[in-house]
């Protein structure tokens, strides 16, 4: 079975509203016959090139976290970290759930996911800013200024290495701060 196929069935199996919710922050009809959303999401698959099934449910969650739908942005980044083939998809799908736990970061389940999600992503080599960010932040907060500097040392070397010498300068300055914070 394909990644699509399997998307489908997926997708067939989702509740009326989940099924509402999908459509709407992937702004693709998914109509409740499996064969129409199986036929949507091959019109889908060839307008996007590069797209796949795991992406489509990261986005999708992420999206639906930041309009407040956090139990469904739950669901659907979960389905997309199942569904993730590759490291680049895993990534992705980590940074979605990270973000999606982060908006409830003050309770300790939540904060417990968000670390996990974060501390996956960079060890799959996430090169964006997000994880790094607020992982070092939680650290700091806490008074844990060798785990925050830890952070900041892999976002510079995974930013650089990606080319972002901006971001990467940030961090650098991050680490100076907390060293001069920590007294060395």
């Amino acid at each position: 079975m394909s990644e699509w196929q399997t998307l489908t069935a997926l997708i067939a199996g989702l509740s009326r509203q989940d099924r509402m919710l999908l459509s709407r922050f992937k702004a693709l009809e998914l109509p409740e016959d499996p064969d129409a959303a199986a036929e949507a999401l091959r019109v889908h698959e060839r307008l996007s090139p590069g797209a796949t099934p795991s992406m489509l449910l990261a986005t999708a969650g992420s999206q639906a976290a930041l309009a407040g739908e956090e139990a469904f942005a739950r669901r659907i980044g979960e389905a997309a970290l199942d569904l993730a083939e590759d490291s680049e998809e895993r990534r992705i799908s980590h940074v979605c759930l990270a973000q999606i736990y982060f908006r409830h970061r003050r309770e300790e389940a939540a904060l417990e996911e968000f670390v996990a999600h974060c501390r996956a992503a960079v060890d799959l080599g996430h090169t964006g800013t997000f994880c790094y960010e607020r992982h070092a932040a939680l650290y700091e907060y806490r008074g844990d200024l060798d785990g925050a500097i830890e952070v900041c040392s892999r976002a510079v070397e995974a930013l650089s290495g990606a080319g972002d010498a901006r971001s990467a300068g940030r961090f650098r300055r991050r680490i100076d701060r907390l060293s001069a914070k920590r007294g060395g």
